[in-house]
């Protein structure tokens, strides 16, 4: 009965990209493990369990956890299938999601749908060959551009590259409308109750000097604000506060 179901409401694109990319995910996953194994192997250096297994691990798998658990929820209902090949290559948040959303509303297509899968997909794909040929090219002529990277005024720049990249982002989510033909509008009063709660945390934290710690928590903030986020925007469409109209009438 399932199948019958995904057969009906999943497009064959989304089928064949799924199914090639639980089969990627599986070999990605086995090389990430495989390596360390057969590299202590070859050395003759197997650390034993009781030194893997210790409170700095522990410590790092309790931030990396929640991490990975909320940009799962975060990115796959934007990115859809082609969410595989985005966590395969990395480097989603920087690089790959505003490449993804960016694609799209170049296309005019929708999020989550054959046509938004495969845009995203796409673009997934050319951002890692670009980078790739980047970062090689960056290695063979590192002793070239290295005093140019070194000067005060790149040290400055670099710190608003990711603020940019995503104000831009944001900026491009709010704007588009697809092929629907319908605009949320006043969408960002949806979020005002997370950043409150978050702003006030951070103060807390701040008062309580414990301002540097709350940053290995950001993975737990953000699945903890994801449902506030949904119910906050949920109620506000309720009251009429956040509506969906017709993008003519915005005009």
């Amino acid at each position: 009965m399932s199948k019958n179901k995904d057969t009906k409401i999943m497009d064959p694109f989304q089928k064949w990209a799924h199914s090639w990319g639980r089969f990627g995910t599986f070999i990605a996953l086995l090389y990430m493990i495989a390596l360390p194994f057969i590299i202590c192997i070859a050395f003759d250096c197997m650390p034993k369990i009781g030194d893997i297994l210790n409170t700095s691990t522990i410590g790092i798998l309790l931030i990396y956890i929640p991490v990975g658990f909320s940009e799962a929820l975060s990115y796959i209902p934007i990115l859809g299938s082609s969410s595989y090949l985005g966590f395969i290559t990395g480097n989603i948040m920087n690089l790959k999601f505003p490449c993804a959303v960016n694609g799209m509303k170049v296309a005019n297509v929708e999020q989550n749908t054959p046509e938004g899968d495969a845009v995203a997909t796409v673009s997934i794909a050319v951002s890692s060959i670009v980078a790739i040929v980047i970062l090689a090219a960056a290695a063979l002529l590192s002793s070239f551009i290295r005093p140019i990277f070194e000067t005060p005024a790149m040290n400055t720049a670099k710190d608003y590259v990711i603020p940019a990249l995503f104000g831009s982002m944001a900026l491009g989510l709010f704007a588009n409308t697809g092929n629907s033909g319908k605009v949320v509008k006043g969408a960002v009063k949806g979020v005002i109750p997370v950043l409150v709660i978050v702003s006030v945390i951070s103060l807390l934290a701040r008062i309580a000097g414990a301002g540097k710690s709350l940053l290995g928590l950001v993975g737990i903030l953000i699945v903890c604000m994801l449902p506030v986020g949904i119910l906050s925007s949920y109620i506000m469409w309720k009251k009429g506060i956040i509506k969906v109209v017709d993008a003519d009438k915005t005009k």
